[in-house]
């Protein structure tokens, strides 16, 4: 269904539209307005998903994206998640074989109501150089998940939340109810500002527990040095933009589960 509505914009910018009017691709400036703004939103609706590594559950050969949850993969339930939440167009970076297992599971999204495509990160080191691989599908702001957890974060609201501080990253903070849990990840706040980042060697107990689901902007490349050096999003990134303080944290108290160890896949079987 159209709807008719009115703009005032600028000579220029309908000089430029007149040019794209050329009775083969645009019949009319209202084709090629419709068009744009189509491709621009589907382009604010991007979301990766990074499935690097050897990505195998501790100590099995079971890849962590294909682990069942209830009848369903982590995969899947991660690509409903993204389609609910109006993220629609997808992909999936990873080794060559672990895509090709993933394949045959979501073919080209299709039948899940998304666009998948399929990028290998093959030879890459670090997790922040298989950022850079798909830098050419970041739009202004892009959604990044891991292919190794569960979760039912309101992504339109953490959507929202990034555009209203206007930083080039932001990132899911999980706050478990009633409970600490152990994390490596360290991070140290005022008000929603990450001030740091840090990677522990250790385990400790903490009621703030930095999710691997974050909204990036073109900005953060310039973070990633170029060339082949290892680089990675937790070690390396997050820590830089902390310290200078583009990094923001968004709290959800809902349900978040990785799946990386033979425990976590018997906990994942058993959910609904």
């Amino acid at each position: 269904m159209k709807a008719r509505t009115s703009f005032t914009i600028d000579a220029d910018v309908v000089a430029k539209l007149d040019s794209l009017v050329d009775n083969i691709y645009y019949r009319s400036k209202s084709e090629a307005v419709e068009d744009i703004l189509r491709k621009y939103f589907e382009k604010q609706n991007t979301a990766i998903v990074l499935c690097g590594g050897e990505f195998t559950v501790n100590g099995t050969e079971y890849y962590r994206p294909l682990v069942k949850v209830g009848e369903s993969t982590v995969i899947e339930r991660i690509i409903t998640n993204l389609r609910m939440n109006n993220f629609r167009n997808i992909m999936i970076s990873g080794k060559t074989e672990l895509l090709k297992q993933i394949f045959t599971i979501l073919k080209n999204g299709e039948g899940y109501g998304v666009d998948i495509k399929y990028i290998d990160d093959n030879n890459l080191k670090g997790s922040a150089k298989a950022l850079e691989r798909v830098k050419q599908y970041v739009g202004s702001t892009t959604l990044f998940v891991t292919g190794d957890s569960v979760f039912d974060i309101d992504l339109k609201d953490m959507l929202r939340f990034h555009i209203a501080h206007n930083s080039p990253a932001s990132m899911a903070i999980y706050i478990p109810p009633d409970t600490s849990l152990p994390t490596k990840d360290k991070v140290v706040l005022k008000g929603s500002k990450i001030q740091t980042y840090e990677k522990l060697p250790d385990f400790v107990n903490s009621k703030l527990i930095p999710t691997s689901i974050f909204l990036l902007d073109q900005d953060v490349f310039k973070y990633i040095p170029p060339g082949d050096i290892e680089w990675n999003i937790k070690q390396d990134l997050l820590p830089l933009l902390a310290k200078d303080g583009l990094l923001f944290g968004y709290m959800y108290n809902g349900s978040w589960m990785p799946i990386k160890t033979k425990e976590d896949m018997e906990k994942a079987k058993k959910l609904s």
